[in-house]
């Protein structure tokens, strides 16, 4: 099934559910009966692989100290260490694919439904939905200014590979206020091109694809939400 044949929400939530379902897993057997429905889950989005080879790159520093805190200082045994990168890993990738799957407006829907309730205490539910979409959206923005940066300084003959580890820390904090000023611009603009569209003055906007859910995505919630349950089950027996 492709990602279009369920409505944004549903996978939304399956997603949630099962990063939830990684913090009861306590022996690696259960990683066995997780991990195809996992791949299953994945295959439903449309996943950018350069930029999850970068982000697993990235992470790489981050799963390296969580073996050695866990192994050298905590004294954790090897299947404990193995669970916890397995969990960390299948989080980054569900995390990563989700929002680079969904469109601005999926994911400001997916929002203001589950916030709607919060409408009975006059809460902004529309503006949340939004300002939180595009949140997920920013970061990648910021990632490619930095990019583009590190590119312009090596183009001036700065190579951070070549550098010491204290000169390379020092030259990458340095990229925090260009960052920072450019995502501050592109805020801006952003806020002008939303207000001259009408965002903000409190009238009903309409959408342009209007969402339903249909018997499919009944099934596939709640076959997580069993998924999730066996879990959660068999957390508080094993």
């Amino acid at each position: 099934m492709k990602l279009e044949k369920f409505d944004p929400r549903t996978i939304f939530y399956t997603t949630v559910i099962y990063i939830a379902t990684l913090s009861f897993i306590k022996k690696s057997c259960q990683i066995l009966i997780l991990l195809p429905i996992i791949f299953y889950h994945i295959s439903l989005f449309s996943i950018n692989l350069d930029k999850l080879k970068k982000l697993l790159k990235y992470s790489f520093g981050l799963l390296l100290s969580l073996i050695i805190i866990n192994y050298f200082l905590m004294g954790r045994s090897f299947e404990y260490i193995f669970i916890s990168v397995f969990r960390l890993m299948t989080i980054i990738i569900l995390a990563t694919s989700l929002v680079s799957t969904l469109e601005i407006r999926e994911i400001g829907f997916v929002i203001e439904k589950t916030l709607s309730p919060l409408k009975f205490f006059r809460v902004p539910i529309e503006s949340i939905g939004v300002i939180t979409a595009l949140s997920f959206k920013f970061v990648p923005m910021l990632q490619e200014e930095a990019e583009r940066i590190i590119l312009a300084q090596k183009a001036r003959g700065i190579d951070y590979e070549l550098m010491e580890l204290k000169e390379k820390i020092k030259n990458i904090i340095t990229l925090f206020f260009p960052v920072v000023i450019s995502g501050i611009h592109n805020a801006i603009n952003l806020a002008i091109s939303m207000e001259v569209r009408g965002y903000g003055n409190g009238i009903v906007r309409t959408r342009l694809k209007n969402y339903n859910f249909l018997k499919k995505d009944y099934l596939y919630l709640s076959f997580s939400a069993f998924i999730f349950t066996i879990f959660l089950l068999l957390y508080h027996i094993v």
